[in-house]
């Protein structure tokens, strides 16, 4: 028996977070001690070996990268071909 994950944004975290989620967490968040460039360095919660304890046996992967309007205070990027370029890192991350 194991459990699904149907959303984790697991290319997001290693691209734009630039994480390598081979590492244990501990060892994500002790890299990321000091660092201010995002809100919540030193809080990552997910990675490989992490799934594995858990018994995670399948999970549905997913790509984000949003584009916005001038304007928006939504974070994202600022062209459709940005957000394209983004996720087109996404999925090389998983091939």
């Amino acid at each position: 028996m194991f459990t699904i994950d149907a959303h984790l944004d697991l290319s997001m975290n290693a691209m734009e977070w630039n994480r390598d989620l081979r590492q244990d967490v501990s060892q994500i968040n002790e890299r990321e001690k000091g660092l201010t460039d995002k809100p919540d360095r030193g809080h990552a919660t997910v990675s490989f070996p992490g799934l594995r304890k858990g018994n995670i046996g399948l999970v549905v992967a997913t790509q984000i990268a949003r584009y916005v309007a001038p304007g928006n205070s939504l974070p994202g990027w600022h062209s459709p071909e940005q957000a394209w370029a983004q996720t087109q890192a996404q999925l090389a991350w998983y091939t």
